[in-house]
């Protein structure tokens, strides 16, 4: 599966590791499934790490689509951050573009070139909620 999602053993994140090819469907029901699953309202993180990532296709329609499932969504968790891990040119813009395109969700949207910087983001996210 390209998109490979795994729950951390305190039920707190969420990580979408993309490997290989990803379509935008492929990527749009992996998101749904998140939001399906019932440890999502507890969640304070959520992180898309596409260092593995060889081809990104999610195209426009797609990120609006993902855009508007967010949006829904975001208001049974507002304020949960969502780290995008995109250490590539492209895969980096694109993180950007649906930062930008996404701004009227709850959620609390960040872009980083690698999984440490997003790590640190989140344990002081974290620690500023206590």
């Amino acid at each position: 599966m390209p998109v490979r999602v795994e729950y951390t053993k305190d039920e707190m994140g969420v990580v979408l590791y993309h490997e290989g090819v990803v379509t935008g469907e492929e990527l749009y029901i992996s998101i749904s499934s998140v939001f399906q699953d019932s440890r999502y309202p507890r969640m304070k993180y959520w992180i898309g790490d596409r260092s593995d990532c060889t081809q990104f296709l999610p195209d426009y329609e797609w990120q609006k689509k993902i855009v508007g499932l967010n949006s829904k969504e975001s208001s049974r968790n507002p304020g949960m951050l969502l780290a995008l891990v995109s250490p590539k040119d492209l895969t980096f813009g694109m993180s950007r573009m649906f930062q930008t395109i996404s701004e009227g969700d709850l959620f609390k949207t960040e872009v980083f070139r690698d999984s440490d910087s997003a790590e640190k983001c989140i344990k002081e996210e974290l620690s500023a909620a206590k």
